[in-house]
C-alpha cells in the first residue's frame, strides 16, 4: 500500500488541469505573424510539462512556440497540447486588404529622378500621393490606422495635378507609371507601400484615375511581395504640397521613414522625404 501511494503521487505531480489561449480565433493577412499565448493549470511544476503546438495545415499557417505565420488564405486550427488536454485557436488567413482612405495629400517633386532628355524632349516629373484613414495626420504622417502611398510619374508639363488615366507599374519612370517598392542603403523606403494591416512593399498592379471638377476617383489594385491585393477606391480631394518650394531639390531624399514596423492598432510614425 504505501508503494503505490508513493506511485501515484509521482504520476500526479505533474498533471495538468487547464489549457487556455489568449484568443480562440485570429485574422491574419498572407505574410503577417501573430504571439499565440498559454495559460497553464497544474499540479506540479509547469516547467517540466512538455507543450507540443501543431498546425492543422501548416501549408496555411505555421506554428513554433507559439508564433503563427500567415502562408497562403485558408482557415486552420493551431492546437496546443500539454499533458493530455487541448486548447485550440481558430486561424483566418485572407489574401486581400481594402483599406478605408478617407483623405489624402499629393506632393510634388519634379523631376526626382533626373529623367529629362532635352534632346528627346522627354521626361517625367514625380509626385507622391499619400491616401490615409481617418486615423492619420497628414500634417506629421503619425497616428493610427491605414496608409497607402502611390508614387506616380507624370509629364513635364504636369506641376499641380493628377492628369485621368491608368497609371501601371514598372520601371522606366515614364509619364503614367508607377514606382515598385524598394529600400535604399539607409533602410528607407521609396515607391509604393500599404501600412495598417501589414507592412509591405507594393510590386505589382496598377489605378485609375478619374476626376470631375477638383473631386478626384482612384480605384486601385495593387499587390504587395506576398501576392496580397491592395485594393478600393478613394474619392474625395487631395491637399496639394509643392515640396520644392519647401527645401532644396538636393536634400528631397527620403519618402517616408518608418520609425517602427506597425501592427494593426499600433501608432505609425513616418518622416517626410
Amino acid at each position: 500500500m504505501i508503494v503505490a501511494v508513493v506511485l501515484f503521487a509521482s504520476c500526479a505531480k505533474n498533471d495538468v488541469t487547464n489549457v487556455t489561449l489568449d484568443k480562440t480565433t485570429s485574422y491574419l493577412i498572407i505574410g503577417q505573424t501573430d504571439s499565440l499565448k498559454a495559460t497553464l493549470t497544474a499540479t506540479g511544476d509547469i516547467k517540466n510539462i512538455p507543450q507540443t503546438w501543431t498546425s492543422s495545415n501548416p501549408t496555411v499557417v505555421t506554428v513554433k512556440d507559439g508564433v503563427i505565420t500567415a502562408m497562403r488564405n485558408g482557415t486552420v486550427n493551431i492546437t496546443l497540447k500539454a499533458g493530455g488536454i487541448i486548447a485550440t485557436c481558430v486561424v483566418t488567413v485572407d489574401d486581400k486588404i481594402q483599406p478605408t482612405l478617407t483623405q489624402g495629400e499629393l506632393l510634388f517633386y519634379g523631376d526626382a529622378y533626373g529623367t529629362t532628355d532635352t534632346i528627346k524632349g522627354t521626361g517625367s516629373n514625380n509626385f507622391v500621393l499619400i491616401m490615409a484613414s481617418s486615423g492619420i495626420n497628414l500634417d506629421n504622417l503619425s497616428g493610427t490606422g491605414e496608409l497607402l502611398v502611390v508614387e506616380l510619374n507624370t509629364s513635364l508639363k504636369v506641376k499641380d495635378s493628377i492628369p485621368v488615366g491608368t497609371y501601371d507599374m514598372n520601371t522606366d519612370l515614364s509619364p503614367f507609371s508607377l514606382v515598385p517598392a524598394w529600400v535604399d542603403s539607409s533602410n528607407t523606403p521609396w515607391g509604393c507601400w500599404y501600412f495598417g494591416n501589414i507592412s509591405d512593399p507594393i510590386a505589382n498592379g496598377n489605378l485609375v484615375v478619374t476626376r470631375v471638377g477638383n473631386i478626384y476617383t482612384i480605384n486601385y489594385e495593387l499587390f504587395d511581395d506576398y501576392g496580397v491585393k491592395i485594393y478600393g477606391t478613394y474619392k474625395g480631394t487631395f491637399s496639394y504640397v509643392n515640396e520644392l518650394t519647401q527645401v532644396p531639390q538636393s536634400v528631397v531624399k527620403n519618402l517616408l521613414k518608418l520609425k517602427s514596423k506597425s501592427a494593426v492598432n499600433k501608432s505609425m510614425k513616418f518622416k517626410r522625404r
